[in-house]
């Protein structure tokens, strides 16, 4: 009884705004996943706040994504309500050498305009594809650096549509992780930046950018790295010398060019991906006695 409330509160207030059994595929860099019952795209926080607590009444399963850059969406889809903040939440704020970012701000746009402004500290998110929301969920990170270094606080809605504020000493991460303080959704992120001359910024970002172009398979349908890096030791390398790169299931391939990189040749669908994350982790397992961890986020139903 609560879900038809749900969808009909829904239909009525939104109408034409929300997408009915849409293919997940659509969403997600690795364009693979099956459909999720309906998708909203709320453009600012009280329409997000809106729709939390009405689910939550309603009892409506809720998940929420940006654009889908580190998701693996298995083939049945998601059931329940997805909530898409990938064209909302975008507002961006500087004041002095710190900058308030929406959930739904893209990171290589937040870097881009802290770059403009003579501010360092984002230039190795210049070349991460995903939203604030999502980099600060997964500890988002490349050369070294990662989101945790220069988060200075956030504030989130819980699934009863309050705010919590949390700063930096409430928050835990770890390597490519975190553990958000209360369940509920990501709204806002506060970065601390440094000053330093634009000039040397764009150097830096276009040193970077051209390091990851000879590293990464940027043209390819990927999620980015599949597996975290195990302590001292790189998952790509491992790969490889396990003699997977190149490997072919389906229509996913593991990458020529990084073997921690699984491609969609075109066609592929979340179970050729699966087979071939079973294999790298029994493989690494067997013949090495590790337990590769997964970067990527899977959900879904199979």
């Amino acid at each position: 009884m609560g879900r038809g409330k749900f969808l009909a509160w829904i239909r009525e207030k939104w109408g034409e705004g929300i997408l009915w059994n849409e293919p997940l595929s659509r969403h997600t860099s690795w364009k693979v996943g099956g459909p999720c019952d309906l998708m909203i795209f709320p453009r600012n926080l009280e329409e997000l706040r809106e729709i939390v607590e009405k689910a939550s009444q309603e009892g409506e399963p809720l998940f929420v994504m940006g654009r889908g850059t580190n998701l693996l969406v298995l083939d049945g889809g998601i059931r329940g309500a997805v909530i898409n903040l990938s064209r909302g939440l975008k507002e961006v704020v500087f004041e002095g050498e710190r900058v308030r970012a929406g959930a739904g701000a893209d990171l290589p746009f937040l870097a881009a305009q802290a770059e403009k402004r003579g501010l360092s500290g984002l230039e190795f998110a210049g070349g991460i594809p995903g939203t604030v929301g999502g980099g600060v969920k997964g500890n988002a990170g490349s050369f070294g650096q990662s989101i945790d270094q220069i988060l200075k606080g956030l504030k989130i809605i819980d699934w009863l549509g309050q705010d919590y504020i949390a700063g930096r000493k409430d928050l835990e991460f770890s390597y490519r992780s975190f553990n958000l303080p209360c369940a509920g959704v990501i709204v806002e992120a506060e970065f601390g930046l440094q000053k330093e001359e634009p000039e040397a910024i764009r150097k830096k970002t276009k040193d970077l950018q051209k390091e990851r172009r000879r590293r990464q398979p940027l043209r390819s349908l990927t999620a980015g790295s599949v597996f975290k890096n195990p302590p001292g030791a790189h998952a790509g390398q491992i790969i490889e010398s396990l003699g997977l790169k190149g490997k072919i299931m389906g229509q996913a391939k593991i990458c020529d060019l990084h073997a921690n990189f699984i491609e969609n040749l075109g066609e592929a669908k979340a179970v050729d991906l699966l087979g071939l994350i079973a294999l790298i982790r029994g493989k690494a397992e067997k013949e090495l006695g590790l337990n590769l961890e997964l970067e990527v986020q899977i959900v879904g139903e199979k």
